[in-house]
């Protein structure tokens, strides 16, 4: 990142909750945000210009960090261009600067892909692959020992390399004390400590125990698909190889499965993910 997209990009500082005025939070997620992600572009220039957007990360498969969905939003104007969308969890930001640039640069890595037309996931954007990992590494992220099932290749970390690259925007994000959703299950993923927020500081809830997690097997048995497709009611696309399959033969093919289908080419994954508790990040 060059000093001039350091002291362009400025993230507004915390302001106390009494002396912010109404409705002034949610600008100033977007502004530090925005701002994180011109420090990338400047790196990167594949990366393009999004639309930033936040919320809630929880579903019932557990805890979105961050996800990049192109050609989301139209642009107002004659030409009415098409222009990507990214997301980030308002979980994610109880996590700090690190884990927030990380996530971001994980985007970045799926945005490059889709400028560059490269295939870096299947299964619906959830199963990562070996492209995504390449792009991601050049990113400044490093890719997982081994595959996860459901989401493949997805766990890449930011190096303490790319960290100090980008050591402005992570310690402006960090200074602006940005609000942000408060959930334990994203704070245990996330590697903070039980019982207190990212910063350490305690919150309403620091008396309280944390809930470990549970490891849930699952059914005995449960549903495969590929990337086939066939249509379905109302004219929807719908998997046209459905599988049903023990556990202990899924799990005798590795932690994904291990199964290819021959006509995609594409590897067979849960149609539900095995654990409901596992973090979500696409």
């Amino acid at each position: 990142m060059t000093q001039a997209a350091a002291d362009t990009a400025e993230i507004p500082a915390q302001v106390r909750r009494d002396e912010a005025p109404a409705g002034e939070d949610g600008s100033r997620i977007i502004a530090a945000l925005e701002a994180a992600w011109a420090a990338i572009r400047d790196a990167h220039p594949d990366v393009p210009h999004v639309v930033m957007i936040t919320g809630s990360g929880r579903s019932p498969r557990g805890i979105k960090w961050g996800h990049f969905g192109a050609d989301m939003w139209t642009l107002k104007g004659a030409s009415r261009r098409k222009a990507p969308e990214l997301f980030a969890g308002g979980e994610l930001l109880a996590l700090g600067g690190r884990k927030t640039m990380e996530t971001l640069l994980h985007e970045a890595s799926h945005a490059v892909a889709h400028v560059r037309k490269i295939a870096d996931t299947s299964s619906d954007g959830r199963y990562h692959n070996k492209k995504f990992v390449a792009v991601a590494e050049e990113l400044g992220l490093v890719g997982p020992a081994e595959t996860a099932p459901v989401h493949g290749w997805n766990h890449c970390t930011i190096t303490d390399a790319t960290a100090d690259k980008y050591a402005t925007a992570i310690e402006a994000l960090d200074r602006a004390q940005l609000p942000y959703l408060h959930d334990r299950l994203a704070l245990q993923l996330g590697g903070a400590e039980p019982g207190t927020d990212a910063e350490g500081d305690g919150d309403e809830a620091a008396d309280e125990e944390a809930p470990r997690p549970t490891k849930k097997r699952g059914p005995t048995r449960f549903l495969i698909t590929c990337q086939c497709e066939e249509e379905g009611k109302g004219g929807q696309p719908q998997p046209a190889r459905r599988i049903q399959i023990s556990r202990k033969s899924w799990e005798a093919g590795g932690e994904d499965g291990g199964l290819y289908c021959g006509v995609c080419k594409s590897p067979f994954t849960p149609a539900e993910p095995i654990d409901p508790e596992g973090e979500d990040a696409e």
